[in-house]
């Protein structure tokens, strides 16, 4: 394995640093920390059996920021000149809409920045077949790994102010007689057997050429990328304790994607409906209610080299997650969470070129809005490539939300933030 991962994949060292830019950031008593480590990236110019992608960050000041995010690793296998066995970690295309806003319906997401998502692949078994006209996909797996969230402390019952992605449920609780208390949590890691080892299966048809008209329909059950997180309330005289159980909830979903591209871009439709099955509790506790949901929106791509300009669009019809039980309460949000928003409109110009032949300049400029969930969002990001090993890279992400706004946007409201960057391919 040394000596392949020599000659098949590059290692590049980093180096980075986070600044909060808001004057109304209060997450941490930090604005700014740093950051090192490597990435181990595939190849590609080459057709390698193994494939890695992966990155591991160190944050020195402040450990709970710390992360190893292993996007892909898989073994694939060619069986004749149209079929291919995969096995390991891979991410696949299952739907438009999921892979343009990073949904997490079909794929697990990487959301150590819950502001910016990306996807991971599903661990598994997938058989590709792939035609001039046509290709059908399956995939099935006994081994379920759920989203990656933000890194988090909990000491003494409370959520400590450590990680500013990390959005910390409620910490004092106010009755109907005006008496407020402190909440002490207790969360209740299940097993991971109970959690890893789980049933999951899916197939994708896809149909159409390079060019022209083509579709796609795709299907799967599998736990939910996210955790049902039921509670039960214990009550103390001068506090209250509540203790969080996590659980593992079915789903499933399906996908089609209707579209026409050449060349110089692209226009696609889609839409994805899912299918929660909640996870059962005991009585006593409070658990969460999931609601199906249908998600659709068109994308419209013109690529004319170096520039590419994109519009898309999106709504969920449905995915309401309500709290039921003794304690809860219908004007309080479920502890539980699903999407992220709800609605959004997106706008994305992006260049690439070679200058002098000494350099690549990569840069995207991406605007979106919602007047659902009552917020803007804009983020621009440029990554300058030099001849030889270095490059380096800026990305900033500004975010802005309604005062009074009851979305899941709203604890991102001081978020603005920037990132710089820089890497070393050795």
């Amino acid at each position: 394995m040394g000596s392949v991962s020599h000659s098949e994949m590059r290692v590049l060292l980093r180096a980075e640093g986070l600044s909060f830019v808001s004057p109304d950031y209060e997450n941490t008593e930090q604005k700014s920390f740093g950051f090192f480590g490597a990435s181990l990236l595939p190849d590609a110019k080459k057709t390698d059996m193994i494939i890695v992608n992966l990155t591991g960050l160190y944050a020195a000041e402040q450990p709970a920021l710390s992360y190893l995010n292993i996007r892909e690793l898989y073994f694939n296998y060619q069986i004749d000149s149209s079929s291919k066995f995969f096995f390991g970690r891979k991410i696949n295309d299952w739907s438009h809409l999921e892979s343009e806003w990073n949904l997490g319906l079909f794929n697990p997401q990487f959301r150590w920045n819950s502001l910016a998502p990306e996807a991971q692949g599903l661990t598994g078994l997938f058989w590709q077949k792939k035609e001039s006209l046509w290709s059908l996909s399956l995939f099935a797996s006994p081994v379920y790994i759920p989203d990656q969230g933000p890194g988090y402390e909990l000491k003494d019952g409370k959520f400590q102010n450590s990680n500013p992605f990390f959005s910390s449920p409620p910490q004092n609780v106010s009755f109907k007689n005006g008496v407020i208390l402190p909440i002490d949590y207790e969360l209740e890691k299940p097993e991971t057997s109970e959690v890893v080892f789980q049933t999951l299966y899916g197939a994708q048809l896809q149909l159409g050429e390079k060019t022209g008209f083509f579709t796609s329909i795709a299907g799967i059950h599998k736990p939910a990328n996210q955790l049902s997180l039921g509670y039960k309330v214990v009550g103390v005289v001068d506090r209250v304790r509540i203790d969080v159980v996590p659980k593992v909830y079915t789903e499933t979903n399906l996908a089609v994607d209707v579209g026409y591209r050449e060349e110089a871009g692209s226009v696609t439709l889609s839409a994805l409906y899912s299918n929660p099955k909640a996870a059962s509790y005991e009585n006593g506790f409070n658990a969460p209610e999931f609601k199906e949901s249908v998600s659709y929106g068109p994308q419209f791509i013109l690529d004319i080299k170096p520039f590419k300009f994109q519009l898309a669009y999106l709504d969920i019809v449905g995915g309401d997650i309500k709290d039921l039980g003794p304690d809860a309460s219908e004007d309080r949000k479920a502890l539980s969470q699903r999407f992220l928003f709800r609605q959004a409109f997106q706008i994305q110009l992006s260049h690439s070129d070679v200058f002098f032949k000494s350099f690549k300049l990569d840069t995207s400029f991406q605007y979106r809005q919602s007047e659902k969930d009552e917020f803007k969002q804009i983020r621009y990001k440029q990554r300058l490539n030099l001849k030889g090993p270095w490059a380096f890279w800026v990305d900033f992400l500004l975010i802005e939300t309604a005062e009074d706004t009851i979305s899941n946007m709203g604890p991102y409201r001081n978020l603005d933030q920037v990132f710089l960057g820089v890497t070393y391919d050795i």
